[in-house]
């Protein structure tokens, strides 16, 4: 008795498409379809995350010098 991996000849899953119902086909498809979704949305956002990291590395960062705000209205001076 051998306990580990089984090899490729004792495990053997094929998908029979002929053999399939039309719902078993439909939720098939539907998993591939929604499969196919995810990864090409989690691809898109990680190469729109290292474009935006590479071009907000690029831009200098801007330094805002500001001055004293002046007064709409001065104060009244009481005697």
């Amino acid at each position: 008795m051998q306990i580990g991996i089984p090899s490729t000849k004792e495990v053997r899953i094929e998908v029979n498409m002929k053999k399939m119902g039309f719902a078993d086909r439909a939720i098939f498809i539907l998993g591939l379809t929604l499969a196919g979704v995810i990864t090409f949305v989690l691809v898109a956002g990680v190469i729109v995350a290292v474009l935006k990291f590479f071009m907000d590395s690029k831009q200098r960062p801007v330094q805002i010098h500001s001055g004293p705000m002046p007064d709409d209205e001065p104060k009244a001076e009481f005697f």
